[in-house]
């Protein structure tokens, strides 16, 4: 079985489909949050500031290859 060879774009058509896959700045906003990664740091700040924790946690590979 031959692979095709893929075809070369335009300048324009490369441009094009970088700003169609880039996140737009409002996508971003999750990483202007300071997450914290040491879950007794983040409880000794949400006391100090009386705030409560959000926790994300998962069981496996973060890449989804199980």
């Amino acid at each position: 079985m031959n692979a095709i060879a893929a075809q070369p774009i335009d300048e324009q058509t490369f441009h094009d489909t970088i700003a169609h896959v880039l996140p737009a700045s409002d996508d971003m906003k999750w990483a202007s949050i300071p997450w914290q990664t040491d879950l007794w740091e983040a409880r000794r700040l949400a006391a100090e500031q009386s705030k409560p924790i959000f926790a994300w946690m998962m069981n496996g590979n973060p890449l989804g290859c199980v």
